[in-house]
């Protein structure tokens, strides 16, 4: 059961002190007018991502969730649990926060979690709201701001100095831009590995949906989607032999042409993508075989956004994810995935 508000101080409940967890800025999402349910939805998918955190409870010995009316505390790491997100609702905003134990918080660091947000939030209100007129803008907040005091008094710029003078601790900052759209996190990283980590992104996200998506009408007591990865639903597909390749199962690229258009060929290559990927020794994509995945799997989505009708169209979906900058947590992320 969900409560209404935690039984005390969100920092008390995981021992959030200055000698054992950093705080990052914090994110601000403002509205002119927060939907009443937004924070509910915008909670259900941060679940289907990441584990809600645990907190021993004061009145009995077994753990509780941290999940509160408007409020949740995810693990953004399944082990060893150092790295946290607290998220809120307050009168027209969503706030966030990462709670980190043990490391130095770095600029672009949660950028990732940043774009997630953002990406959620608009698809919430343009496939279930509905709601064209809703329009929010991102500030962020000193950190050592207690967190019902966040007003989100900071824009974003490009320009940004180095230190900023806090009005909440009265002393000046350094600012990190550990949320920023700036390309902090990932200079460390080559192109090639930049490139591979958006295809696997495309791979692990968009064409995994879209195999499970054209399987499910055919099947319908499937599993849920999280039970699956590209591998078994092809196997699924091969068994169902309802969409048949045009060159049979199991083929290469230099047997799928560029006319063979069928549902069945772009199992295939969904396949070979995946395929192309984990057999990847050095986990980096050149341009040229990045740029030419590209085209095939816009093509591939393309026809597949006819058949399937997302509720969002899988072309938006990769244009999402071609045009976003990778920050050092998804590149080392999808190296060790690979």
């Amino acid at each position: 059961m969900v409560k209404s508000k935690p039984e005390y101080d969100i920092y008390e409940m995981f021992n959030v002190t200055n000698d054992t967890c950093k705080k990052s800025t914090w994110l601000c999402f403002k509205f002119r007018f927060l939907p009443p349910h937004l924070i509910n939805h915008l909670i259900a998918a941060l679940s289907r991502k990441y584990r809600v955190a645990e907190v021993a409870s004061t009145k009995q010995d077994k753990k509780q969730i941290a999940l509160f009316s408007g409020t949740a505390v995810f693990e953004l790491q399944k082990t060893p649990k150092l790295r946290k997100l607290l998220v809120m609702k307050c009168p027209n905003a969503i706030q966030i926060q990462v709670l980190q134990f043990g490391k130095q918080i770095e600029g672009g660091l949660y950028k990732y979690i940043a774009d997630f947000m953002t990406e959620e939030i608009i698809k919430i209100i343009s496939t279930r709201f509905k709601m064209s007129n809703v329009k929010f803008e991102k500030k962020w907040e000193c950190g050592q701001t207690k967190p019902e005091s966040v007003t989100g008094s900071n824009d974003f710029c490009e320009d940004q100095d180095t230190k900023y003078y806090c009005e909440t601790c009265k002393i000046a900052h350094e600012f990190t831009g550990e949320w920023s759209d700036l390309q902090h996190g990932t200079l460390d990283f080559t192109k090639e590995e930049i490139n591979f980590t958006k295809m696997g992104m495309i791979v692990l996200n968009v064409l995994a949906d879209v195999s499970y998506d054209l399987l499910k009408p055919d099947k319908p007591n499937l599993r849920p989607r999280s039970d699956f990865d590209i591998t078994q639903l092809y196997q699924e597909h091969f068994k169902l032999k309802k969409h048949i390749p045009t060159n049979g199962w199991g083929g290469n690229w230099q047997t799928i042409k560029g006319t063979d258009i069928a549902v069945g060929d772009d199992i295939e290559r969904i396949r070979l993508t995946r395929n192309e990927l984990q057999h990847s020794t050095a986990a980096e994509i050149g341009d040229t075989r990045f740029n030419e995945l590209c085209n095939i799997l816009s093509d591939l989505l393309k026809r597949f956004d006819q058949l399937n009708k997302p509720a969002r169209l899988y072309t938006d979906q990769l244009n999402t994810i071609l045009s976003k900058t990778m920050s050092a947590e998804e590149v080392q992320s999808m190296k060790m995935k690979h």
